[in-house]
């Protein structure tokens, strides 16, 4: 089966990985970018969109038709700022095929709420709350789909996890955008003696004590997967926008094997291998005093991570997310065989 998605193609983002999940499912499955229809980066697509309503047109116009050209089984949207147009132009050239909206993101980033005022036939949300007023407020069909991470990228280094944490030597590592809500929290570690180490995308109003742990560096690949899994804990603050849902890198970091402590949320009672409550937080004096704990008791945290790891790897890659999409809408399991 033909399956195109409309969003970045980056290397690790959420559609790279849910490409080459489908891939692996035996289906044939390719991205279709902003920059494939302007020569445009997709920050300045965003800022310009967002106040030339032709133009925003235009670049809906223009990758309707590209996804149109490939006659796709299915087409899935996951960028959220495209005009709502795109869709009835999908469906104007190419009415064979659903189009689905997949929201990885959190409530705060629906930007104008162009997914709502698009006809989508399917929409798909990690979040239960927007699943609930997308169904009973609008009557759509909305479908809970949590994420997941990419067992092929997202690995486990083969180094016993004592010697990863002596080679790494970071006691906390934080890494994602830093913006002001996350630096606030890293703050209070730091005030508390914790040692922290953070990597990512600098934030706006950034201060001089995070810049001063900061490593201005944006974790990937094999990098990514060493430093998070030699880090003794990472600490995992989600968005304040996260009502009941964690982030991506809630997967990520348990399918590298590494020890996690995070937010807690009402989610992760279904999502983990182990009790919540001995791997999550509700305040960060909590947080502060899980962290001492776990720092001087390493037998314990190198159990839970290797739990969970266990638990992540049968139970929650994209994979097995792809697949529950594709039976949600109906579409038929390809063959074993892999498309390369």
């Amino acid at each position: 089966m033909k399956i195109v998605i409309v969003g970045s193609r980056t290397f690790d983002s959420f559609e790279y990985n849910l490409c080459d999940s489908f891939r692996m499912l035996g289906h044939d499955a390719s991205i279709i970018d902003i920059v494939d229809v302007l020569p445009v980066s997709v920050r300045l697509n965003y800022w310009v969109s967002r106040f030339i309503e032709s133009y925003d047109r235009l670049v809906s116009v223009r990758l309707a038709n590209k996804v149109a050209l490939l006659r796709p089984d299915l087409v899935l949207v996951v960028y959220r700022n495209l005009h709502p147009m795109i869709v009835s132009q999908i469906k104007d050239h190419w009415p064979a095929a659903p189009v689905v909206q997949i929201n990885p993101d959190a409530l705060s980033n629906l930007e104008k709420q162009q997914i709502i005022a698009a006809d989508f036939d399917h929409y798909f949300s990690k979040e239960p709350f927007i699943v609930d007023f997308l169904t009973n407020k609008i009557g759509a069909s909305a479908h809970y789909l949590p994420e997941g991470f990419n067992p092929r990228i997202h690995r486990r280094p083969a180094i016993e996890k004592t010697i990863a944490e002596w080679l790494t030597e970071i006691d906390v590592l934080v890494f994602g955008n830093l913006y002001a809500y996350r630096a606030r929290m890293i703050e209070h570690l730091m005030r508390a003696g914790i040692k922290v180490a953070v990597y990512g995308t600098e934030g706006p109003y950034m201060r001089p004590v995070i810049r001063s742990v900061f490593r201005k560096q944006y974790l990937v690949g094999l990098n990514k997967n060493r430093l998070l899994y030699g880090a003794k804990i990472v600490f995992n603050n989600f968005h304040y926008a996260e009502i009941t849902s964690v982030n991506q890198k809630y997967f990520e970091i348990n399918g590298i094997g590494a020890f996690q402590l995070s937010d807690y949320k009402p989610t992760i009672e279904e999502y983990t291998g182990v009790p919540a409550d001995m791997v999550t937080y509700r305040s960060v004096d909590e947080a502060i005093e899980k962290i001492r704990y776990y720092l001087a008791h390493a037998s314990e945290r190198h159990e839970l991570a290797d739990r969970q790891y266990t638990h992540f790897q049968q139970n929650h890659t994209l994979d097995l997310r792809a697949g529950q999409l594709l039976h949600t809408v109906g579409i038929p399991e390809a063959s074993a065989t892999a498309v390369v």
